[in-house]
């Protein structure tokens, strides 16, 4: 990689992280602001307002100065790898830490203003229980796991392919391809060499199966005022969204078995299968976000539930609920869900794909 190309890379890269991040309230629906529960007629209130305005400053102040730091890095210290990575993690950290500030912020200000404005919170509907939405929803859900499955099975086999082709292999392998499909980093063959790939494809394929089926398993929040239409809408809503996961799932599992037929072969990798997947990936992930922005459950007309209550929230971020048997729950500020991390399935979960990235580190390390 040269000065040129890292420039390419890693600008972009910083710059749509900064864009998504810019608008992530926006795409958070409205029933929170900033992680806060908080009724939407409110969200434009002068004080509200000013604490919206005042994280997208520090957010832009924070992208201005990691894009100075990543070019120092590139054209100064020629660390081009290091540009790729602790820019944009840092920057992530930073913006994490702007919002954890403003959710306090905005915490403190509501319980200010509720002395005198008795509606800000959420108002509390009864709850909906419809035994005929749930059956049709769980109906959805099992149809959709098998396909989720059927990807991941593929690439176990494809796993145990490799593994018996090791000693076939040259005694140098490839572990890293570029943009044009041709290998451009090798290692010495080792069993952690090649079992390492095949553990990360698989574990992740895994986890993106779970994370897919618990949550379409999420609770729909029904309008109390229009039930049938409110049914109608959540379950074409499901459909959408599984047909989503499944496309994500498929893009990352071929993507996953292309690397290994080519680590098998000791070869480069499909370029029209790895551009093709990546824009599949693209594409369904920008359509997800779409759909999340237009979920019946995100609406003020939603019935309210466990999960819209501040105390159940950590920072406004980390769902902790013991006596909810959700695993997942919709995020309070940004698209997609977050794992309830106050039961053992949603710690396990939590810390799954930290043990993967260390589990990464050290084979390349090892490397």
């Amino acid at each position: 990689m040269n000065s040129t190309m890292a420039v390419i890379i890693n600008i972009p890269t910083l710059f749509l992280l900064y864009i998504m991040i810019y608008f992530t309230q926006a795409l958070s629906g409205k029933r929170q602001f900033y992680g806060v529960s908080l009724n939407s007629d409110y969200f434009t209130k002068s004080e509200f307002k000013a604490l919206d305005k005042k994280f997208k400053l520090l957010v832009s102040l924070g992208f201005i100065l990691f894009a100075i730091i990543t070019l120092v890095c590139i054209y100064v210290f020629k660390a081009y790898e290091f540009s790729s990575i602790f820019p944009i993690l840092a920057f992530c950290l930073y913006q994490f830490g702007v919002f954890v500030y403003i959710h306090n912020k905005v915490k403190a200000l509501k319980k200010e203003l509720s002395i005198e404005i008795k509606d800000l919170e959420l108002e509390r509907t009864r709850l909906v229980l419809d035994t005929d939405f749930i059956n049709e929803k769980n109906r959805i859900i099992k149809k959709y796991s098998i396909l989720f499955i059927i990807p991941v099975v593929v690439t176990v086999l494809m796993g145990i392919y490799t593994l018996t082709q090791y000693n076939s292999m040259p005694d140098i392998i490839p572990t890293h391809w570029g943009i044009t499909g041709e290998a451009d980093a090798f290692s010495k063959k080792s069993f952690v060499t090649v079992l390492g790939p095949i553990i990360m494809s698989v574990g992740i394929g895994i986890i993106i199966c779970i994370s897919a089926i618990y949550s379409l398993k999420t609770r729909g929040k029904l309008n109390t005022d229009n039930i049938l239409e409110s049914k109608k809408l959540h379950l074409n809503y499901l459909k959408k969204f599984a047909l989503t996961f499944f496309v994500l799932n498929l893009s990352c599992q071929v993507l996953f078995i292309t690397i290994l037929i080519a680590t098998a072969n000791a070869s480069g990798v499909n370029v029209f299968v790895m551009c093709t997947c990546t824009i599949s990936l693209i594409l369904a992930a920008v359509y997800q976000m779409y759909l999340y922005y237009k979920s019946p459950s995100k609406s003020k007309s939603a019935v309210y539930s466990v999960d819209d209550d501040d105390n159940n929230w950590l920072l406004g971020t980390f769902y902790n609920n013991p006596n909810d048997p959700s695993l997942f729950v919709q995020k309070r500020f940004g698209v997609g869900w977050t794992v309830n991390i106050g039961n053992t399935k949603g710690k396990i979960l939590f810390i799954s794909p930290f043990i993967i990235l260390i589990f990464v580190l050290f084979i390349a390390f090892k490397m």
